[in-house]
């Protein structure tokens, strides 16, 4: 926990108590002895009710947002697998002892990253052979489908072409069943908003192995 601790404090750089109370989502009467051995392991100052990150004693060990670094590398770890095993946020808590509101940011944090992902993919196929998406609506939602190489990419907008290319008869049937199955999918699980998000991710998990979605998810948010 501590090393954790200092790697906030170093991004930081300084801080009041309740500052790093709220990022590091621990209570004060936790994270304050660590605070108080850093002091005396001379990594921080305190004054004027302001912490100072002194040291510099380690590196990132990984590529995530500040606030997810803050969690060890076992608990992040865990978090990948519950996701790619789709493990519903209210089992990882009682498995896990991890609050509802850290399963949930980290699980929507993955699916930003698999979404940004996809959407590269797309741009590059789109590049090259610009088509008008297919349409589909969520509870006034609306998400744009585009079919390449039997892989369907989704979009939160519609991609800006001159073209007046169409997905062909065969290309509307296959993105019409491989939606449909995802879709399904999407609705067994509740969730309030961020539909093509969720929908990326089941278009993403489609007939991936746990092993291969592992491998894949690590690949996405480290390399």
């Amino acid at each position: 926990m501590k090393k954790q601790i200092l790697r906030l404090c170093k991004h930081l750089n300084k801080f009041t108590l309740d500052e790093i109370t709220t990022i590091s989502e621990l209570e004060s009467e936790e994270i304050k002895p660590y605070l108080d051995l850093l002091l005396k392991e001379n990594n921080l100052i305190y004054k004027n009710n302001i912490y100072y990150y002194k040291k510099v004693e380690m590196q990132q060990n990984n590529k995530l947002p500040l606030k997810f670094q803050f969690h060890t590398k076992e608990d992040i770890d865990y978090m990948i697998k519950g996701f790619c095993a789709d493990i519903e946020a209210k089992k990882m808590m009682s498995v896990f002892n991890f609050s509802k509101h850290v399963i949930n940011v980290f699980y929507q944090y993955f699916r930003t990253s698999i979404y940004e992902t996809q959407k590269q993919e797309l741009l590059k196929y789109f590049e090259e052979n610009p088509k008008l998406p297919q349409e589909r609506e969520y509870m006034n939602t609306k998400v744009y489908l585009y079919l390449y190489d039997d892989k369907l990419f989704v979009s939160e907008k519609a991609l800006k072409t001159q073209s007046n290319k169409k997905h062909t008869e065969q290309e509307r049937l296959t993105i019409k069943n491989i939606y449909l199955r995802s879709y399904r999918k999407v609705l067994s699980r509740s969730f309030e908003q961020k539909f093509h998000l969720h929908l990326s991710e089941e278009l993403w998990k489609y007939g991936k192995e746990f092993n291969i979605q592992y491998k894949k998810l690590n690949q996405i948010l480290f390399s």
